[in-house]
C-alpha cells in the first residue's frame, strides 16, 4: 500500500501500525540465524580439516616425508593447538603432528590488537621454519615472514602429500598393519621411492598410475600389497571432468550485422578438439556463454582463451565489438544449475528473435 505513514499513525489500529516494526525483528532475526549458521559452517570446515574421517580410526600413522624434522626456511602447514602468553603452540601436519611454537612477535609484522584475528585454535596455517633443535625436539615457527605466494605452494605441497598419506594409511588399515614402523616401511617402499628419483614426485606418479598401473612394477611390493595400492589410488585420484565457462559479449552493429557475429563465434568453435569440445550459447543479444568439459582444467582454461582471442580478433576485424564479462574459470554445480534456469527463462523469450540460435558444434559445420 501506498498510504503515507501519518494516516497510519491516525485511522489504522495498533496492530496495525506495529506491522513495520514486526518485519523489522523478523529480518533481524532471520540475519543473526543467518550469521550462526555460516558460524557453524566454518567451524565445521576447520574440524573437517583437524581430522580426516576415512583414516581416523586406523592406527598407524607416519610423518608425510621421509626427513623427520623439518628444515630452516621450509614453508609447512600446522594446525593451531592452544594459545598461550608466550605464543600459539601447533602440531605439524606433515611430520606426524610434533608440537611447535609460533612466538606472538612472529604473529604479525604489524602491532597486535587481536590475536583471535590473526590466530585461531582448531585452523591450519602456512608457517616457516626459524629454528630447529632436534636433540631437544625445540621448533620454532613464523607466521608473518610467509608471503602469499608461499601460502599457495604450501597448501598445494600439502594437499597432495596428505592425499599421498590417506592413501598409503588406507592400505595399511586394509592390510592390517598394527604398528607405525610396517606404514613406515610401506612408506619407504612406495611414495619416498619416488621421492627420492624425484623430489615430491609421488602425488604425481600415483596419479600416474590411474591409466599406467606399470609405473608401481619398480617398486618392491608384494603382489597383494600392489593389488590394494593401485586400487586405493585409483579410488581417490581418478580425475573428474570439470566444467570450464566463459560469458562473452559479441555484437556488430554494421552491415553485416548477424553475419559478422556468428562468422566471428565460428572462429572459436573451430578449436574445439575431441577432448574439449567448445559450446557457445546465448544468453541474451549481446550476451553468450562459452563452455567446454575436460579431465585438464588448466588446458581448458587456456583453450577457452584461444577462442575468446580468435572471436575477438575476428569480429573487430568486421567492425564490431567484443567485450569478456566473465574470464574462463571452472564452475561449479550450483553455478550451473543457475546457468540452467536463466537458460530456460531466455529461450522462450530468445525463439522469436532473429539470430537467436544456440551456436553448437553441429549448426555450425
Amino acid at each position: 500500500m501506498n498510504t503515507p505513514i501519518s494516516v497510519y499513525n491516525s485511522t489504522f489500529p495498533p496492530c496495525i501500525t506495529q506491522l513495520p516494526c514486526i518485519r523489522q525483528r523478523v529480518f533481524y532475526t532471520c540475519d543473526k540465524i543467518s550469521q550462526s549458521f555460516r558460524r557453524l559452517l566454518s567451524i565445521l570446515k576447520n574440524l573437517k580439516d583437524l581430522v580426516d574421517w576415512d583414516i581416523a580410526t586406523m592406527a598407524p600413522s607416519c610423518r608425510f616425508y621421509a626427513k623427520r624434522f623439518p628444515q630452516v626456511d621450509e614453508v609447512i602447514m600446522v594446525n593451531v593447538r592452544s594459545i598461550a602468553e608466550m605464543g600459539a603452540y601447533v602440531s605439524l601436519l606433515e611430520y606426524n603432528n610434533i608440537e611447535g611454537m609460533i612466538l606472538l612477535s612472529e604473529l604479525s609484522r604489524r602491532r597486535i590488537r587481536s590475536i583471535n584475528k590473526l590466530i585461531r585454535v582448531g585452523r591450519n596455517e602456512c608457517v616457516v621454519v626459524i629454528r630447529v633443535d632436534e636433540e631437544k625436539g625445540y621448533i620454532d615457527l613464523s607466521k608473518r615472514r610467509v608471503s602469499q605466494e608461499e601460502m599457495a605452494q604450501c597448501e598445494e605441497k600439502f594437499a597432495k602429500a596428505k592425499a599421498v598419506n590417506s592413501i598409503l594409511r588406507h592400505v595399511a588399515h586394509l592390510l592390517e598393519y598394527q604398528h607405525d614402523e610396517q606404514l613406515e616401511d610401506l612408506y619407504v617402499r612406495t611414495a619416498w621411492a619416488f621421492d627420492d628419483e624425484k623430489p615430491g614426485s609421488a602425488y604425481e606418479m600415483f596419479k600416474k598410475a590411474v591409466s599406467e598401473p606399470n609405473v608401481l612394477d619398480k617398486l618392491t611390493l608384494t603382489d597383494q600389497e600392489k593389488e590394494v595400492l593401485l586400487a586405493n589410488i585409483r579410488r581417490r585420484l581418478t580425475p573428474q571432468a570439470v566444467k570450464i565457462r566463459s560469458d562473452i559479449e559479441v555484437a556488430c552493429y554494421g552491415y553485416e550485422g548477424i553475419d559478422a557475429v556468428k562468422g566471428a563465434l565460428r572462429k572459436g568453435l573451430a578449436l574445439t578438439t575431441e577432448d574439449m569440445p567448445i559450446k557457445i550459447n546465448l544468453i541474451a543479444p549481446p550476451l553468450y556463454v562459452m563452455t567446454t568439459q575436460t579431465l585438464e582444467r588448466t588446458e581448458g582454461v587456456l583453450l577457452l582463451q584461444k577462442a575468446i582471442n580468435a572471436i575477438k580478433e575476428d569480429i573487430e576485424e568486421g567492425g564490431g565489438v567484443f567485450n569478456v564479462q566473465m574470464a574462463p574459470k571452472v564452475v561449479t554445480d550450483t553455478e550451473e544449475m543457475e546457468l540452467a534456469k536463466q537458460l530456460e527463462k531466455l529461450e522462450a523469450a530468445n525463439r522469436e528473435v532473429d539470430g537467436d540460435d544456440d551456436y553448437d558444434e553441429e549448426e555450425t559445420k
